[in-house]
C-alpha cells in the first residue's frame, strides 16, 4: 500500500516498518570469515553521515590539479582528513561522483591507493553527458583512493556524504538496519500531483515502526529518480533543514527518467512542519531551470547504534557477476537468480554494490532484491536502448548467499561489483531472521 500526504508545501510521508536486528540474547549464528572480526562493542562498521561536501571537483583545482583528467590517467585523492572525514581510524568513505563535459564514451574505475586495479567501473558515461554515481570505497594508502580514467577526457566531481569507522574509532557511529524496500514519495501521486519546481525543496519524511525509534534514525539509504524534467538540471538531497550544502546528488536530461542511490542525513521534521514532530525527514532540491517529478524509494536506514543492526565491511572492489561472459543477457519478464558466495558468508545480510546495464534491446528497468519473498515494487536502474548505465545499489542476499534479478522487457545485459557487505557481528544477537521478516506500509 503506498500512502501520501500533504503537509506545508509539499510533503510525502508513510510509515514504514524497520526489519531489525534486536539487542536480546540468541543462540549465536555460525562464524563465517567476513563476521569474525566484528567487535559489536567497539565502532568497528558503524557509520558516521555527512552533509554532503565536496573534495574534488577538477574544473576548479580542488583536490586536484585543475583540467580534465586525461585518458589513461589516475587521479590520486586525498580523502581522510577532508570534508569532515576524520584523518584516522576511516575504513569506508561513501561518495557521489559526477562526471561532465567527455571527450569520448567510457567509465571511471574508483579503488584504494595501492591496490591494483580492478576489473569493475563505477560511472560510464557517453560523449557531452553530465551524471552521478553513489560510490562506496575503501580508503588505501594514506587515506586516498585513485580514480581511473580509461580514454578521452573528463572533468571529474567528488562530493563526500559519509563514512565508516574502523575499530579503533574513539566514538561508534550508526548500524545499518534493513527494511521491506518501499516508495516513500512520488510527486506524480502525492498533494496536488504536480512536479517540483525550479529552485524549490520538496520534504519527505517517514515514521519507521510505530514512531518509538524514530529519534534513533540518522540517515535513509535511498534510490531517487527525477521524472520528465521539463530542463535537465541536478538535485540536491540533504537532511532539509536550511539551505541546501553545494552539492549535487543527482544530474538529470530533459524528458529523462534517472536515478541515482544515496545515503542521506536526516533530520526531525518538526524543525520545518510543526505537525510531524519527531519523524525522520530529508529535502530534495530541484537545482533545475525547469520542473521535474521526483520519487523516493527506501532500502533502509542507519540508527544510532543503539538498535542493534549491521556492519559494514569493506572489499577490494570486485565483480562477481556479468552476463556477458556466458553471453546470456537477462530475457523479458524473467527473474534470475545469482550466487554472491565469493563474498559474502554466513552472517552476510547485504550486498553494498554497483549494478550496470548493459546494451538493452530498449527501454527497461532491472530490480535487485534477495529473491526471497514477493519482488519489491521498487526499481534499482532504469535504462534506455543500447545505453550502459551504473546505478549503486544495496542488495540483500537469501540464506544461500544468492540474489536475484527481474528484468520486465527486451533483453539487457548486467554486472555487479562488490566493494563490501553488510554483517551480523557474530556475537551481537538476534530473535529472528531478517530474511525472513517483512516491513509493511502503514496508514499515518
Amino acid at each position: 500500500m503506498r500512502l501520501t500526504r500533504t503537509v506545508g508545501s509539499l510533503f510525502g510521508a508513510v510509515a514504514l516498518a524497520a526489519v531489525m536486528l534486536p539487542a536480546q540474547a540468541d543462540a549465536a549464528p555460525v562464524a563465517n570469515v567476513n563476521a569474525a572480526s566484528i567487535d559489536p562493542s567497539t565502532p568497528d562498521g558503524t557509520f558516521f553521515p555527512l552533509t554532503p561536501t565536496r573534495i574534488l571537483d577538477t574544473r576548479e583545482g580542488n583536490g586536484a590539479p585543475t583540467g580534465p583528467l586525461g585518458g589513461g590517467k589516475t587521479l590520486q585523492l586525498q580523502v581522510s582528513g577532508r570534508g569532515g572525514v576524520p584523518s584516522a581510524n576511516v575504513s569506508t568513505v561513501v561518495l557521489n561522483l559526477t562526471v561532465t563535459g567527455p571527450t569520448s564514451a567510457g567509465f571511471l574505475t574508483v579503488y584504494p591507493t595501492g591496490v591494483a586495479r580492478p576489473t569493475v567501473s563505477n560511472l560510464n558515461f557517453t560523449p557531452g553527458w553530465t551524471g552521478a554515481n553513489a560510490v562506496t570505497v575503501p580508503l588505501g594508502t594514506d587515506g586516498k583512493i585513485d580514480i581511473y580514467n580509461p580514454a578521452g577526457n573528463v572533468s571529474v566531481i567528488a562530493d563526500v556524504v559519509g563514512y565508516y569507522a574502523t575499530g579503533a574509532a574513539p566514538t561508534k557511529g550508526g548500524d545499518y538496519q534493513l527494511l521491506e524496500p518501499g516508495r516513500m514519495l512520488d510527486t506524480r501521486e502525492s498533494g496536488n500531483r504536480l512536479p517540483v519546481a525550479p529552485g524549490k525543496t520538496v520534504h519527505t519524511a517517514i515514521t519507521i515502526d510505530d514512531g518509538s525509534i524514530d529519534t534513533n534514525v540518522r540517515a535513509f539509504a535511498v534510490n531517487i529518480t527525477a521524472v520528465n524534467g521539463t530542463l535537465g538540471g541536478y538535485l540536491t538531497a540533504w537532511n532539509g533543514v536550511g539551505t541546501q550544502p553545494t552539492a549535487s546528488t543527482l544530474n538529470f536530461g530533459k524528458n529523462a527518467a534517472v536515478s541515482n542511490f544515496a545515503v542521506v542525513p536526516t533530520a526531525q521534521c518538526g524543525l520545518v512542519f510543526d505537525q510531524c514532530g519527531d519523524t525522520p525527514m530529508i529535502g530534495i532540491y530541484n537545482g533545475s531551470g525547469g520542473s521535474t517529478h521526483i520519487i523516493v524509494d527506501i532500502v533502509g536506514f542507519y540508527d544510532d547504534s543503539t538498535l542493534g543492526g549491521l556492519r559494514f565491511q569493506p572489499i577490494t572492489p570486485t565483480r562477481i557477476t556479468d552476463t556477458r561472459d556466458a553471453n546470456a543477457p537477462l530475457g523479458p519478464n524473467s527473474t534470475r537468480t545469482f550466487p554472491a558466495s565469493s563474498v559474502a558468508g554466513d552472517n552476510t545480510w547485504s550486498l553494498v554494490s554497483n549494478v550496470t546495464g548493459i546494451d538493452p534491446s530498449n527501454s527497461t528497468y532491472l530490480t535487485l532484491w534477495s529473491g526471497e519473498g514477493p519482488r519489491p515494487g521498487v526499481s534499482n536502474l532504469n535504462l534506455l536502448p543500447h545505453e550502459v548505465r551504473a546505478n549503486a545499489a544495496y542488495v540483500d542476499v537469501a540464506a544461500g548467499n544468492t540474489y536475484s534479478v527481474f528484468n520486465p522487457a527486451h533483453t539487457v545485459h548486467m554486472a555487479l561489483d562488490v566493494t563490501g557487505t553488510f554483517e551480523l557481528p557474530i556475537t551481537a544477537a538476534r530473535s529472528f531472521d531478517p530474511r525472513t521478516a517483512t516491513g509493511q506500509m502503514l496508514t499515518k
